[in-house]
This record gives structure tokens, sequence and C-alpha cells, in this order.
């Protein structure tokens, strides 16, 4: 398959470097990182070992060649929209597959591409920047994929993820899968990027921040019935989270690696979403909307012009 990596930050990072290893892969990616991967190749230690040779642009208008068979979009949650309509205006594509968190990802892609065309995915792999044109691959974890018409081409991409040693599935209920992992989300971003920690600190912490992460957790949990997604126990997702963080402990969240490099975060997309859905109801959301007005507030402290 031809695959562009819309997006080669961290995680697309990983995507480029496994899926070159037995497909023809192009990136986008910017500034420094661009500058490396383009001169030296792309670096990734840890889960993923090796140095490899991706073909990659600043912007998909400098792609010659610009017919693809799937397009990963790998961008923040908040430039997904946008970046949709520069993937549709300038590429030939027979599928684009999204790759981010957030809530409202789902409602985005579907808003902006056929659904015959749109793959939602969702990965539980950990990786960090450690440095321009350098990726350390934290953990493996599963990757979820599912095509929104039924198509049968997410077998396929499955296939392609294991094949090149990322383990991957197909899911029987997408939205239950989108909460779960968005409600982990509202764990452990907000919380490492307010103590300025790991992923680690939630399982080394647990014991004082179980009040904490209970109410997150109950909160989305009620959001999520709301929109017709049932979660399971709060137990056991209070296990899952606790779970992660400790198999991500090395791991620098998103969210944090945003915040000290004075870049917007995806709060919005997160507990700030599952806040607006309670609030719409006339329900309270504490914890969330706390963590919402803490994370931007952190935004404006650290914002690059600040």
């Amino acid at each position: 398959m031809r695959i562009l990596i819309f997006g080669m930050g961290a995680i697309g990072s990983i995507f480029a470097a496994r899926f070159s290893l037995k497909h023809d892969v192009v990136g986008i990616c910017r500034g420094e990182h661009y500058e490396k991967v383009k001169r030296k190749g792309l670096e990734v230690k840890g889960a993923t070992e090796g140095l490899f040779n991706i073909e990659v642009y600043k912007s998909v208008e400098e792609i010659p060649k610009k017919a693809f068979d799937i397009v990963i979009i790998a961008t923040k949650s908040y430039e997904l929209k946008k970046a949709l309509n520069i993937v549709k205006r300038n590429l030939s594509f027979s599928y684009v597959m999204t790759l981010q968190n957030g809530f409202d990802v789902y409602d985005i892609l579907l808003s902006n591409i056929d659904r015959e065309r749109a793959i939602y995915a969702i990965t539980y792999n950990a990786a960090t920047l450690v440095a321009p044109g350098i990726v350390k691959h934290i953990s493996i974890g599963d990757t979820i994929v599912k095509s929104l018409s039924g198509d049968p081409i997410e077998k396929t991409i499955v296939d392609a993820l294991i094949d090149v040693g990322l383990p991957a599935k197909t899911s029987p209920d997408i939205m239950r899968d989108i909460w779960l992992k968005g409600t982990i989300n509202c764990v452990i971003n907000p919380i490492t990027a307010l103590f300025g920690k790991k992923n680690g600190i939630i399982y080394d912490k647990w014991d004082l921040l179980e009040d904490l992460i209970l109410g997150i957790v109950e909160e989305c949990v009620r959001a999520a019935m709301i929109h017709g997604v049932y979660l399971g126990e709060v137990d056991k997702i209070l296990d899952l989270v606790k779970r992660t963080a400790k198999e991500t402990s090395e791991n620098m969240s998103s969210m944090l690696q945003d915040i000290l490099k004075g870049r917007k975060t995806e709060i919005e997309s997160l507990n700030c979403y599952v806040s607006k859905v309670l609030n719409d109801k006339g329900i309270k959301a504490p914890y969330n909307s706390v963590m919402c007005t803490i994370i931007k507030v952190l935004e404006t402290l650290h914002a690059r012009n600040a």
C-alpha cells in the first residue's frame, strides 16, 4: 500500500517507521523534526528500534505523486478538520484514517469525509518526541481500527499493522472504545500535565489521587450514557486506568509535552467536552470542569508568546 502519514509527531512517526518496513510511506512533518528526518532519517528507540528513511515533506502540495491508498491523519484533534480539508483539496486517496485523542474526532471525521472512505482508529501505543528526528517508542499497545461503513478495508489495515509488528484489531463497538480511551486520557493527560510528571505518577501516587481520578471517571461514565454508551463498572475502568498508567509509566503524555513546548493542548476534546455534555443537561461536572480550567490556565502560562 501507499500510505501518507499526515502529522509525523511522536505517534505519527511510530506508524511511519513501522509501515515503512513493508509499504511505501510518505510523511508530513515540520520544523526541525522535518529537517532532521529529511537529512538523516527517522531514528526510533525503545519498543521500535532503528533508523528509518522516510520520504518527508512540509506540506501535501510539495508531494510529487499525490495518490494514496490510505491517508493516516495523526495531527492534534483541533487540527483535524483543517487537515481533512487539505487532504480533500490536494490528494487522491481511497481511505482516510484518523489517529487522534478526543471525543469529538468521530463527528469531525464523519462531517468532512464520506462514510465509505472514513476509518476511525484508536491506539494504545505510547511514544515521545525526544529530540528533532528522534522518537522513543515507550510501549506497544493495541490499535483498534473501524471502517465507519463496515468496509473490509478495516481487516486489511489490521493485518498490515500486525504484519509490521503492531498489535491491532477491529471493533464491535467503536463508540464504547472511543469513550473508554477518552476516559483514560481525561485522567492521565491533565494530571500529568498539572504536575509536570510522566504517566507513572498516576500509578505511584494512586492512593493520594484516587478520589480525583474517581470523580473524573464517574463524570465520563455519565457523559457517555448521555451519548447512549455504557462503559461498564466504574471499578473496572479504574483498574484499566491504573494498569495503563503503570504500563506507560515512562511516557510523557502528549498534553504534558504540549504544555512544556508552549503549545495548545487537546483539553477541549477531552475534559472540557465531558464538562459541556453534562452541563448542557443541567448536571454539574466539577472534576472535569476543574481539569479543563487548570489546563487552559497552564496553556496561557506556558504559551510561547507569554
